[in-house]
């Protein structure tokens, strides 16, 4: 294999850039006949004329221009292993990714399908997770359902199925599927303190809204009272320690849970775009 060095593949992709020995070496800080020897023991190396020596400059040949298009993708591909192994190191914090309780077995898998980086997970709460990666507090938010999207871009990760959360004494209740029409008659509970969004998410444009809760175990006394009924991803209920009191059906026509990443629009981050591109298609 020819012995040829990374510093004098750059000074090939030097003069194809700068058409030329004389203005390579400008471009390079070096003089014109050190880069000529240079470039000469590259031929050695390589074993074939990569310059033409014209009587007003050089050209590169064939050989000298395809060995220049394949140094760039080697050059490149050396800087990316360099920032990469840079920013693994101990010095540099880690990714903070959010994600509420319900979604961390999916966080589980992107960090599992991602492309090396030191990830740190972040247990979130549903009302305040946007607003922390707003304030910098995390750099990617796991978030289902649909949300205020201002100021944030967003890759779809994943689809969850949405159920009916229903009292057992429903007449309904233990039929293994309905359609939406049928359950247009009930109030549809919500969540207190949800942007419009999220508003229109949780009720699935349900004519009658019922009572907002703060949280998972209010959602259950509601439905179990037979205050309202509920439409909820899969897995935000259906590893809850007790049924009791309400059942869970199958809803044709109601949409799904969206799962999605988000950051900051204004974010230029590698590690960020690194790990976003592998979590699509991950789960």
């Amino acid at each position: 294999m020819a012995d040829v060095e990374l510093r004098q593949l750059r000074y090939l992709i030097a003069v194809a850039d700068e058409g030329g020995i004389s203005h390579a070496a400008a471009s390079l800080g070096m003089t014109q006949p050190a880069l000529t020897r240079a470039i000469a023991t590259l031929e050695r190396s390589v074993g074939v004329a990569l310059l033409d020596r014209l009587p007003r400059g050089s050209v590169l040949t064939a050989a000298g221009r395809i060995l220049a298009d394949r140094a760039r993708a080697i050059n490149q591909e050396v800087a990316a292993a360099v920032r990469q192994s840079r920013e693994t190191s101990a010095q540099i914090p880690p990714l903070r990714v959010s994600a509420r309780a319900c979604d961390y077995d999916t966080l589980g898998d992107l960090i599992a399908a991602g492309p090396g980086e030191k990830i740190e997970p972040v247990m979130a709460h549903w009302r305040t997770q946007l607003a922390s990666l707003r304030s910098g507090a995390a750099d990617v938010a796991l978030v289902s359902g649909e949300f205020d999207e201002t100021g944030l871009d967003t890759t779809l990760v994943a689809t969850q199925e949405r159920v009916a959360m229903v009292p057992e004494n429903q007449r309904f209740a233990w039929r293994d599927v309905v359609d939406r029409t049928d359950l247009l008659p009930y109030h549809v509970l919500g969540w207190a303190g949800s942007t419009p969004q999220e508003r229109d998410y949780w009720l699935d444009g349900a004519p009658l809204a019922g009572a907002e809760v703060e949280d998972l175990l209010q959602l259950f006394v509601h439905v179990r009272n037979d205050d309202g009924i509920a439409f909820v991803p899969l897995p935000m209920v259906e590893e809850a320690p007790s049924m009791r009191g309400v059942r869970l059906i199958r809803v044709n026509d109601l949409a799904p849970a969206r799962v999605r990443l988000a950051w900051l629009s204004e974010q230029t981050s590698t590690r960020i775009a690194r790990f976003v591109a592998a979590g699509v298609g991950a789960v």
